[in-house]
């Protein structure tokens, strides 16, 4: 059963850059109050500001779970992803010194907004420090946990701790020494913190000494890169099959548009990894990345090609290949994906002309020949001295002026393609260039047709205009 509008739309909202950003900014205001709570009393002795501080902070987070939950189609992998963050929301009466603490679990979840949108924060450090920032979050979590939790059972009775600083002192260099250092506990619940913390600095030294570093950190990117639900939730996406140098850019285009800039975005490629150097420019919130072969079937159903809007189809280059045999495997997968999901969309990219045939017998919409586009172009540029500033423009959604297929509105049916010129110009500030037909389950399009050309019901029209008109 698909989605409501309205489950789209808290969906589009919960993992907006924004709202993640300052999901960030609480959580790590959240720890903030649970160290001055420890600095400003004893163990056992609740801070009732700080409490009462951090009542609209714990609001915040429950809406922010709930709505979670309301969105979720798979309520149990919501549990499995969240249970963390559900226990770090419960409230605890405050003489339950120990509990004050559980606010500390949600900073693994900080890590993960953190490097899902650091390409905001900080876009030069996304590629080269994204996971390191996450495992440091990480690290920090322990040393604050293991310190305030050694403050408060040792701290009344243990004479090396005199204060939250020694505590926190005892745990930093426990954890970076893998060794208590500068206390030594006397109740059994600080032996086992104390053991807790020295466990934990055996992995950041085995991490730092490069053992498990290129494990850990390919980890990290793979999970926090990329929003950590499964393929099968999603809807109304595009699937991109295949990866050259101009996917990078494809992607800017979908995202640049208001269209599609929200749209989820699978790529499907042999890689062993998304090339996150050339994502730089990218929106990563969104993307989704499936390594396999998208001319077989059950990839293709793994990536939800039956509940998928779009599909691009790529001259792949991931593998070294021939042009004949890459042209092979875009007829191919266009020809599965038609099958699988008559209604999608497809836009193919060819490199052999020739090779369209198939294309059309299979039911794909637009084929893109790149060397026969580009060997237009650079005519074009030559003929008419000048003229790729306009293509240039044209051609990109990024600036300027783009090109827009639209249904024709209502009121124009059974008038002149003369009329419709004055009147989208006039209403709409678009210039009307082209009317596509269908005539016998074929689209003919005809580009600035005679003046008296009457248009008709069902037909699309194709404007250029700053912005996509609105007509209802």
């Amino acid at each position: 059963m698909g989605r409501s509008r309205l489950q789209q739309q808290l969906d589009l909202f919960i993992h907006s850059p924004r709202v993640e950003i300052g999901l960030i900014v609480l959580i790590l205001t959240w720890t903030l109050l649970v160290v001055v709570d420890f600095l400003w009393v004893q163990p056992g002795r609740p801070n009732f500001f700080v409490i009462l501080a951090e009542l609209p902070l714990r609001l915040c987070f429950v809406v922010e779970l709930f709505l979670r939950f309301a969105i979720a189609r798979k309520k149990q992998r919501f549990f499995r992803h969240y249970w963390l963050d559900l226990v770090a929301i419960l409230p605890m009466p405050p003489q339950w010194t120990l509990f004050r603490l559980l606010p500390l679990l949600r900073l693994p979840r900080a890590s993960i907004l953190i490097n899902r949108n650091l390409h905001y924060l900080a876009p030069h450090m996304t590629v080269l420090y994204g996971a390191q920032i996450s495992a440091l979050l990480i690290i920090v979590l322990i040393m604050l946990f293991g310190g305030l939790a050694f403050y408060i059972i040792e701290g009344t009775s243990n004479p090396d701790i005199e204060n939250l600083g020694d505590a926190l002192w005892y745990s930093f260099f426990s954890l970076v020494s893998a060794e208590p250092i500068g206390a030594y506990p006397k109740t059994h619940a600080g032996r086992i913190i104390t053991l807790v913390v020295v466990l934990a600095g055996l992995t950041l030294f085995a991490v730092f000494t490069g053992v498990v570093s290129a494990f850990m950190v390919q980890r990290l990117q793979s999970v926090m890169s990329i929003k950590n639900f499964d393929l099968d939730e999603l809807r109304n996406h595009i699937i991109l099959c295949g990866w050259n140098r101009s996917a990078p850019l494809v992607l800017q285009e979908l995202q640049t548009d208001p269209q599609t800039r929200h749209a989820p975005i699978v790529i499907v490629a042999e890689l062993e990894q998304l090339p996150l150097s050339e994502l730089r420019g990218v929106d990563q919130n969104r993307l989704y990345f499936y390594s396999g072969d998208y001319t077989r079937i059950d990839v293709l159903e793994k990536v939800q090609i039956y509940h998928a809007s779009r599909a691009i189809l790529l001259a792949d280059t991931s593998r070294p290949r021939s042009d004949q045999d890459r042209d092979a495997r875009t007829v191919l997968a266009a020809l599965t994906m038609e099958k699988l999901n008559p209604t999608i969309y497809t836009c193919a990219q060819l490199l052999d002309r020739n090779n369209n045939v198939q294309l059309q017998a299979a039911g794909v919409e637009d084929v893109v020949v790149a060397d026969e586009m580009a060997g237009h172009l650079i005519g074009n540029a030559v003929r008419n001295q000048g003229a790729m500033d306009v293509f240039a423009e044209l051609l990109t959604v990024q600036v300027g002026n783009q090109f827009y297929r639209l249904p024709l509105p209502a009121t124009l049916a059974g008038k002149t393609f003369w009329y419709a010129q004055h009147h989208l110009k006039e209403q709409y500030d678009a210039l009307l260039v082209a009317v596509e037909r269908r005539i016998g389950g074929r689209r003919q399009t005809d580009i600035n047709p005679p003046m008296n050309y009457e248009l008709q019901v069902g037909d699309y029209v194709v404007v250029i205009a700053r912005q996509c008109p609105q007509w209802g």
